[in-house]
């Protein structure tokens, strides 16, 4: 399927574009809670960085192996509250790069017949490792997103 290759071409860069957008954010930035009460770029960062290990390389085997897998939903509020703050995010990004090459390796690995395979999600009404790997990378950039607009939004327009 042309638009799986679109989309882990796609996925495969997340890590760089990631890196190379906290390499430009001033380090005393990283850790400052701009927003009460919401995540940091530190988080953000963390929780995509981790988002292969706790979920999507999970469940792209998960796919690969059982007849109609059965997910959990895996959210930020599924850590203790500091996890992502306390976390060693150049740790977290090293493992990142390696684990998303693996995801990436094991997506291309795939029968066609697996794209259109379903799985029982609680949150969703249909769920195949094609709106999976879409949803990862929607995932991705929204977080990114999340990061640069931490960073450049000036105070008064932060909500």
């Amino acid at each position: 399927m042309k638009s799986i290759a679109e989309i882990t071409e796609s996925l495969s860069k997340t890590p760089e574009i990631l890196i190379e957008l906290l390499n430009e954010i001033p380090s005393d930035l990283l850790k400052k809670r701009r927003i009460e009460h919401k995540w940091t770029i530190h988080e953000h960062a963390c929780h995509i960085a981790l988002g292969d290990k706790f979920g999507f390389h999970k469940r792209i085997v998960a796919f690969k192996n059982e007849l109609e897998p059965k997910f959990d939903p895996l959210s930020g509020e599924s850590f203790d509250k500091t996890f992502y703050y306390e976390m060693n995010l150049n740790k977290a990004l090293v493992e990142f790069k390696q684990l998303r090459r693996k995801t990436i390796e094991l997506t291309n690995d795939q029968e066609p017949k697996i794209w259109n395979k379903n799985a029982i999600h609680p949150e969703y009404e249909k769920y195949t490792p094609y709106i999976m790997l879409r949803h990862l990378l929607m995932h991705d950039y929204f977080h990114i997103y999340r990061i640069e607009e931490l960073w450049l939004t000036k105070e008064k327009y932060l909500k």
